[in-house]
C-alpha cells in the first residue's frame, strides 16, 4: 500500500535533523540555525511591509496598474510562505536547542 503525501506549500518540507533521534547530529548548533532563521523572518516581514506600503502607493495614482498590483501581491503570498517556513525552522531549533542544552548536549 502507498501514501499519497500532500505536500503543497514549502513549510511542509522542513525537517531540522533531531539528534535525540538521528545520528550524526551531534554537532549541529540549533541555537545559531533559530538565531539566524528568527533574523531572516525578520527580513522577510519587512520586506512584506514595505512592499504593501508601495502597493498602496500605487493605489493612490490616478491610473492604476492592475499587472503591477497583482505582481506585488504574489510576491508579498511568497514571501509571506517563506516567512512561515523560517518561522518553522526557528521554533524547531529552538526547541532542539534548549532540549540539548537541557541534557548538557546529550
Amino acid at each position: 500500500m502507498t501514501t499519497n503525501l500532500a505536500i503543497k506549500k514549502l513549510y511542509q518540507l522542513v525537517d531540522i535533523p533531531d539528534f535525540r533521534y538521528r545520528n550524526g547530529c551531534s554537532n549541529i548548533d540549533y541555537g545559531d540555525i533559530a538565531s539566524d532563521c528568527d533574523t531572516k523572518t525578520i527580513s522577510i516581514l519587512e520586506a512584506i511591509n514595505h512592499i504593501s506600503l508601495s502597493i498602496f502607493s500605487i493605489a493612490e495614482d490616478k491610473e492604476i496598474n492592475k499587472e503591477t498590483i497583482l505582481n506585488l501581491s504574489g510576491v508579498i503570498a511568497d514571501l509571506a510562505e517563506i516567512g512561515i517556513t523560517t518561522n518553522k525552522i526557528s521554533q524547531t531549533a529552538s526547541y532542539l536547542s534548549g532540549f540539548k542544552d537541557g541534557t548538557h548536549g546529550a
